[in-house]
């Protein structure tokens, strides 16, 4: 698992205003949450934080932060959640998890199909349908997601969450095991109706010689 660094200070004053001022001066304001520990207000530089979320997995990457100074103990974190401003998309707050090393946690992690199915090149259209799974490890042990291998799958076979080989230590939290994780499904042809042709009203018919003898008797 990556393990990245990032440095950061307390925030003492929590007023609106001063939050304000943090980011315009180009801080993330933070709270760090820890098990049995009070959690506290701190800031993070918003360029270090932004590369943090460039590197790969670094969503779920374990943080090594510093509060106050580099000469401090860092402490071990997880980002717990990211909110961002609904309309300019920029990071507005973080809260970090504090974790212990030897106990473990639960993480929410992405699924990636790895391969190519075979039933694709049968006119098969191959279809996702489990996007991320919830996993239990030690937070060092954190896949940064878990690899699907598709390679296999012919025209209307699927994979299960059941067939997921998981890496040493890591275990599933609240999964079905029959649930689709990819399928590779016929593609759906839908057939046009062709309009109802209008028929033509019965012809009259002419007069026979039969019919102008009758009508000249009467």
């Amino acid at each position: 698992m990556t393990r990245l660094q990032l440095s950061s200070k307390t925030r003492e004053d929590l007023r609106k205003s001063t939050t304000k001022r943090l980011r315009q001066e180009g801080l993330i304001p933070a709270t760090v949450y820890g098990k049995n520990e009070k959690s506290r207000a701190i800031a993070v530089p918003v360029d270090e934080f932004t590369q943090i979320l460039r590197t790969p997995g670094g969503r779920l990457s374990l943080i090594d932060l510093k509060i106050d100074g580099k000469g401090v103990k860092a402490h071990p974190v997880l980002i717990q959640e990211i909110q961002r401003d609904p309309i300019t998309k920029q990071v507005i707050h973080i809260d970090f998890h504090r974790v212990s090393m030897k106990e473990p946690v639960v993480a929410t992690v992405p699924v990636v199909l790895v391969g190519e199915a075979p039933g694709t090149k049968q006119g098969g259209i191959l279809e996702q349908f489990t996007n991320d799974l919830h996993v239990r490890a030690l937070p060092d042990h954190i896949p940064t997601h878990i690899g699907v291998d598709v390679s296999h799958l012919g025209l209307g076979e699927t994979v299960h969450v059941g067939d997921i080989k998981l890496p040493d230590g890591v275990e599933l939290v609240d999964a079905k095991l029959d649930n689709v994780v990819a399928t590779v499904r016929l593609p759906i042809v839908k057939l046009e109706v062709a309009p109802e042709v209008e028929k033509a009203a019965p012809a009259e018919a002419e007069p026979t010689a039969a019919t102008e003898a009758e009508s000249s008797e009467e």
